[in-house]
């Protein structure tokens, strides 16, 4: 368990036919990177999820961050998986038909290197595009055909999940400038789709998600507390016909409660910087609620 997370973390690729893998998988990885999509997916407004008919999972494996999608579209179709591994495929499908998934999810697999041209030409377009996870094992080249292709595949949103380490953040600026060079333009986490100011200050952008865990789960995975924080990097990016976010500006880390005061470090368009929300300010109470991936200002209580 413990050497399959750290090959998540360094990015490391492993067999896509190892049986025990797929089982360590899903006890160690599945729990986190299904919390990481769907904590990536909160970040939008839900008319944008609401429209979503079709997905496609780019390097799916059993259909971890498909699932996260499915929870968060209500009117979801169609959904297509896209893995190298026939074994894991066959897994996702075992799944989905465990949990009730499929139908009325209608589900299209397709076997196939997610960094091979060739095979990228067999992806149908999708309202919706993911790939979580997938980035770290490739090449840099390799990258720019799976960001390239998944561009022009996605109708509406394209959403890339990453480790929260300083490699998948630059796996996530690198795509973010591909995105933006095809005619993209960025929802989340960014407001903006100027020059990203935490990769200028040499910093990087990540957020983190709770995780609570199960008795087998705290087993599998040694650990004794009944919760794990996944930390991921992420990047949503929508066609231009999507409709804005109107978000201020993102929350980068935990907010400071302070006596008489709050704590903001916050990503705004040309810096990151920090602000203080005193008691006296009519945001105190809304500043107290924010979260670490949040935005600032927050919406009054009961909007979205």
């Amino acid at each position: 368990m413990a050497t399959l997370s750290d090959h998540y973390a360094r990015g490391r690729a492993s067999s896509p036919d190892d049986a025990i893998v797929h089982a360590a998988y899903l006890g160690a990885r599945f729990p986190a990177t299904y919390a990481a999509v769907s904590a990536t997916l909160g970040m939008l407004p839900r008319p944008l999820l609401d429209a979503v008919r079709s997905a496609l999972d780019l390097g799916a494996g059993p259909g971890t961050a498909s699932w996260a999608v499915a929870q968060a579209c209500p009117h979801l179709e169609t959904l297509t998986h896209v893995d190298r591994s026939a074994a894991l495929l066959t897994l996702g499908a075992r799944l989905a038909a465990a949990a009730g998934v499929v139908p009325p999810v209608y589900l299209v697999q397709v076997q196939g290197e997610v960094s091979n041209p060739q095979h990228a030409e067999r992806w149908s377009e999708a309202d919706l595009v993911v790939a979580s996870y997938v980035l770290a094992e490739l090449s840099a080249p390799q990258q720019a055909v799976l960001v390239d292709r998944a561009c022009r595949a996605a109708r509406h949103l394209l959403v890339l999940v990453e480790p929260g380490t300083p490699a998948g953040f630059a796996h996530i600026h690198a795509a973010r400038a591909r995105c933006l060079a095809s005619g993209l333009r960025v929802l989340a986490p960014c407001s903006h789709d100027a020059a990203c100011p935490m990769h200028a200050t040499g910093d990087w952008c990540h957020f983190a998600v709770r995780v609570p865990r199960s008795r087998r789960h705290r087993r599998l995975k040694g650990g004794t507390l009944g919760y794990e924080d996944e930390k991921f990097a992420c990047l949503v990016v929508a066609t231009r016909e999507a409709a804005d976010l109107g978000v201020g500006a993102r929350v980068l880390r935990h907010p400071r409660l302070e006596s008489g005061f709050v704590g903001l470090e916050l990503c705004t368009p040309d810096r990151p910087t920090r602000v203080s929300v005193t008691r006296r300010d009519p945001s105190y109470r809304r500043a107290r609620k924010t979260e670490w991936g949040g935005t600032w200002p927050a919406a009054p209580d009961g909007d979205p």
